[in-house]
C-alpha cells in the first residue's frame, strides 16, 4: 500500500485528541511516516505555547483499517531541539 493512498490526522484531528485549543499549541514542521511490515505510523512534532521551557513533544498513531488511531505522546530529547528554531 502506497503511503499517499489515504487521509491522515489533520490538525483539528490533533488537537481534538489532545482536548487542546487551537491557540494552545504550535506545531511544528510536517508530520512524519513510518511503514513497517506490521504496521504504518504517522507522528507530529508539537510544543505547547505558553509552555516557559518549550519542551517538544510528539504525537503518535497508529494505522488500523481505513482509520487512524491515537496512541500516545512523548517528550523528545532535548538533543533533537536543536533541529528546530523555535
Amino acid at each position: 500500500m502506497a503511503l499517499d493512498s489515504f487521509f491522515i490526522p489533520t490538525d483539528k484531528d490533533i488537537l481534538r485528541d489532545l482536548n487542546e485549543k487551537s491557540h494552545s499549541i504550535h506545531f511544528i514542521g510536517l508530520g512524519e511516516f513510518s511503514q513497517k511490515i506490521d504496521g504504518i505510523k504517522f507522528s507530529r512534532i508539537f510544543r505547547y505555547r505558553f509552555d516557559k521551557e518549550k519542551k517538544l513533544m510528539q504525537v503518535i498513531y497508529h494505522k488500523q483499517g481505513l482509520s487512524w488511531k491515537f496512541k500516545h505522546v512523548v517528550l523528545l530529547h532535548k538533543e533533537i531541539k536543536s533541529k528546530f528554531t523555535l
